[in-house]
């Protein structure tokens, strides 16, 4: 018999909105984090509210920095056009302390969490799954891959294809003080999202309480996202959004693959993969704790059922394309790479002057913002 019933490998939202699934209901869980936390994680740093359905948490119950917003800015084409809604939209958050909130959740609920040890080796068979961790190897019935884009489990058995779309980003989260931020932020506590010229990106502008979140994200190789990076940052200068005395914490990167093109298999022997390590991450806007916790969820459902005897692990491959496709390419996707590109930028400017489509289509629907 195994030591553990699950080894999630990873403590993001996803990793431990699964372990304390499992954990809750009686299961042995091992958790496995590279990082030590709190960690500084690359992300705009807001949650939808499905995502906090999903999670079971009250925003008033929430101990750390939470933000509502009623509303958020749109740029494009030099206008900068504004959505409202009756209630809380959408909220702020900063990633070190939801991450490590949602972990220590997972860990009051019974699961083991060890920080600070990298997966080196997987192998899966039909007994289990067995992990080196360069200490020693540890045996468990299954593994749920929670580690994010370049997430071991998901690159030893998920099937990466070299043709999936992988989007690079650059953020920088630096603490302003509110008061700082309450002058030079037109819109304080309001996300600004600014959609780039060939509208095959986005930056963004967030104040949340003392914290400056900015960052841009495209599709493209890093010297593009650099550039697109450097010309944001001073676009916020000239507007007066980020003067010239604020030392902004050092810029890093990301890259996630988004629900478009080549799939990553989520699913097969002894394992399964959620969030960005199953390639999950909203096409265009990158959301992506949303559809982490999301799939967090119906994995450990199906482990928990799987365990019993009651299902088989490919139920949850199932369960994930009728949520998010299967990642074929869409009639969409194929139109798109025969219009030309000035085709496209016209109508994505139309939909955004749209205060409808804007909502709908950009906000709604590409961002799950509402």
């Amino acid at each position: 018999m195994s030591d553990w019933d699950v080894i999630v490998v990873g403590g993001g939202p996803g990793g431990s909105t699964a372990a304390w699934q499992l954990a809750r209901v009686g299961r042995r869980v091992l958790v496995l984090e590279a990082m030590e936390f709190p960690r500084v994680k690359l992300c705009a740093g807001w949650v939808t509210k499905k995502c906090m359905a999903d999670l079971e948490l009250n925003p008033q119950d929430y101990p750390h920095t939470i933000q509502a917003f009623d509303s958020i800015f749109l740029g494009y084409d030099g206008k900068l056009k504004e959505t409202r809604w009756h209630e809380p939209a959408s909220y702020g958050i900063i990633r070190s302390e939801f991450d490590g909130y949602l972990l220590r959740r997972a860990e009051e609920a019974g699961a083991e969490v060890r920080q600070g040890v990298r997966v080196r080796a997987v192998e899966a068979g039909p007994d289990g799954v067995r992990l080196d961790t360069g200490g020693g190897w540890i045996e468990g019935e299954a593994v749920i891959g929670a580690g994010g884009h370049a997430c071991p489990i998901a690159r030893a058995l998920g099937s990466v294809s070299r043709e999936e779309v992988v989007v690079l980003t650059q953020e920088s989260e630096t603490e302003v003080g509110a008061a700082t931020l309450q002058e030079i932020a037109p819109h304080y506590g309001r996300p600004e999202l600014f959609a780039e010229p060939d509208f095959k990106g986005y930056a963004w502008y967030f104040t949340k309480g003392g914290f400056l979140n900015i960052g841009v994200g495209c599709v493209g190789k890093r010297p593009i996202v650099h550039a697109r990076r450097d010309a944001f940052l001073e676009t916020l200068r000239r507007s007066g959004r980020l003067p010239e005395d604020i030392e902004l914490t050092p810029f890093k990167g990301h890259a996630y693959s988004i629900q478009r093109g080549k799939a990553r298999n989520p699913a097969g022997e002894r394992f399964l993969l959620v969030g960005d390590a199953a390639g999950l991450a909203q096409d265009f806007s990158g959301e992506g704790i949303g559809p982490a916790v999301r799939s967090a969820r119906m994995a450990s459902e199906t482990i928990h059922d799987w365990l019993e005897g009651r299902s088989s692990l490919e139920a949850y491959s199932k369960r994930l394309a009728e949520v998010y496709g299967a990642g074929e390419e869409s009639f969409v996707d194929k139109v798109v790479k025969i219009i030309p590109d000035r085709l496209i930028q016209s109508v994505a400017k139309r939909m955004c002057g749209n205060a409808w489509l804007r909502r709908r289509v950009v906000l709604e629907g590409a961002f799950g913002i509402g």
